[in-house]
């Protein structure tokens, strides 16, 4: 599966990205008995083991932001409705729906004999009690604007949920498929209990969480889908994804999540490899309240300047897809850039001359390779790249939580980030750009003709009219270069032989849900 690349940065670069992001891996050094690995990983009865580089970093769904948090309390946790493998919403909790005249409501059919881990009967109770916290300023969701339309959410008896709507309200759906939107025992809620103590109704119950360490979950017994096979997982955190290599060789890990293919690559025949293009897309978000950044100009002359083939091979070995706004799904950007969708250094050095910075300007970018690995090797590809038109772009990696909260806070020039994606562009880009958007202050720009698109949208019922505003947002999103979208990569799973029935999901949510069928020989 390893492709080399087409053209190799000079050898300072190739140093450069190995001391920050450990790529261009040669091979990984293996001892003679990790040479040999077991026939049997280990029985259902023990502990499953989950490999990482990142680690959890909060216990209540509605705020968390970390893609390692999503994919582990997605475990625990269920949705009303979820997206399939081929991005279809398909039923959860809700066996089925109905949108009301003019899509100003929709009602759902709960599924019946649901327990929590706590016991308790999953109702409609339950369902009130989560999607009002979720809209409660005081919760800080950062998916509170995919209620946005939401005047109230009523309990037509104990298994009926009707959500009233200020207006229609197409991408409603989509949004509840989210993690931060998972459904909650209305008696947790009350007692606050949530955010050290999850309790769910999914396939695995809560055990224990060992900050920067490890995640801890067991069998839900009672689980409505059906027997879960493995008696307890564990997510354990390795510093990297060569250790996390070295680890499944020797036997201690029997599921390695990996971004980098070239360490998927190395590893003996007898592993099996799984990999997806994910629902999520690399970007450089850019703040253009102040400085040079907030010259439309100057940012076109990055979007002209960065060869986005490049940046995707130099950081997983072109193992993806160069990308727009929309990644996957029906509403895909195509082109994936309304101005200078290939490098045209020339067009952007006339950008800079109308942006009156001839010779170019300088500014920060902020990366993790905490929370992604690739981030580092990124920043440098469009370092490099940047520079050609004197564009000087300085690299401040920070650690995972530190990153986090300078993102939040809008604390930055340029972020290098690795954002959560949607087949409905509302769902994804209301909450940045759209009226009341809660991610606005990091999305750094704010305009009323984005928010009028986002909101036509979303309110269009008609697919081919959905269609054109969605092609329209996206020209506008990169026509402004508010961002400059990088690329889709692959996530990748290694199995460790013996390991039966796991196949990773694009959708972050639902990526590690076949561990409820997952079976050890």
């Amino acid at each position: 599966m390893h492709r080399p690349l087409r053209r190799l940065r000079p050898m300072a670069a190739v140093a450069a990205a190995i001391g920050l992001g450990g790529l261009f891996l040669v091979g990984v050094p293996t001892t003679a008995a990790q040479r040999h690995p077991a026939a049997h990983p280990r029985s259902a009865g023990s502990t499953f083991v989950v490999a990482n580089t990142s680690s959890v970093q909060k216990l209540d769904p509605d705020v968390v932001t970390n893609f390692l948090d999503f994919q582990s309390l997605g475990l625990i946790y269920d949705t009303l409705v979820q997206l399939s493998r081929q991005l279809q919403i398909v039923p959860n909790l809700a066996t089925s729906w109905q949108f009301g005249p003019g899509n100003r409501s929709i009602t759902f059919q709960l599924r019946q004999g649901v327990a929590f881990d706590d016991g308790s009967a999953f109702t409609s109770a339950d369902v009130v009690a989560s999607l009002n916290r979720v809209v409660n300023p005081k919760t800080g969701d950062a998916a509170a604007s995919y209620l946005a339309a939401m005047k109230q959410v009523v309990a037509e008896g104990p298994y009926t949920v009707k959500l009233i709507l200020s207006r229609p309200d197409v991408s409603l759906l989509y949004g509840l498929t989210s993690m931060n939107l998972a459904m909650l025992p209305a008696k947790a809620i009350a007692s606050g209990s949530i955010a050290t103590r999850p309790d769910g109704t999914g396939p695995f119950q809560f055990v224990s969480w060992s900050p920067g360490n490890s995640f801890v979950v067991k069998r839900n017994p009672h689980y409505w889908g059906g027997r879960v096979s493995l008696a307890r997982i564990e997510i354990k955190t390795i510093a990297s994804e060569q250790s996390i290599a070295s680890a499944l060789q020797a036997n201690t890990v029997q599921l390695g999540l990996l971004t980098q293919p070239q360490v998927a690559d190395h590893l003996p025949s007898s592993f099996h490899v799984d990999r997806v293009l994910d629902l999520s897309y690399r970007a450089l978000m850019l703040q253009d309240h102040h400085g040079p950044l907030a010259n439309v100009n100057n940012r076109r002359a990055i979007a002209c300047a960065v060869n986005r083939s490049q940046v995707l091979g130099d950081s997983v070995f072109g193992q993806g897809r160069v990308v727009g706004p929309v990644p996957l799904g029906p509403y895909a950007s195509k082109p994936v850039s309304a101005i200078c969708a290939t490098p045209d250094l020339a067009q952007a050095r006339r950008y800079l001359s109308a942006a009156g910075d001839p010779s170019g300007f300088s500014f920060t970018a902020i990366t993790s390779t905490d929370l992604d690995p690739t981030s580092s090797a990124q920043a440098i590809a469009v370092q490099l790249e940047l520079a050609r038109v004197g564009i000087k772009m300085s690299i401040q990696n920070l650690a995972g939580d530190a990153y986090i909260q300078d993102w939040l806070k809008g604390d930055f020039q340029a972020a290098f980030a690795e954002n959560g994606a949607d087949p409905d562009p509302y769902t994804m880009y209301g909450r940045y750009f759209g009226p009341g958007a809660n991610l606005g202050v990091p999305a750094g720009y704010s305009s009323t003709a984005l928010q009028r698109l986002l909101v036509q949208g979303d309110e269009a019922a008609a697919a081919v009219t959905r269609s054109r505003i969605w092609s329209q947002l996206s020209s506008t999103l990169t026509g402004n270069a508010v961002w400059i979208w990088l690329f889709d990569s692959f996530d990748y799973a290694v199995l460790a032989p013996g390991v039966h029935g796991f196949s990773l999901s694009p959708s972050t949510s639902t990526s590690l849900r076949a561990l409820s069928s997952t079976t050890v020989s």
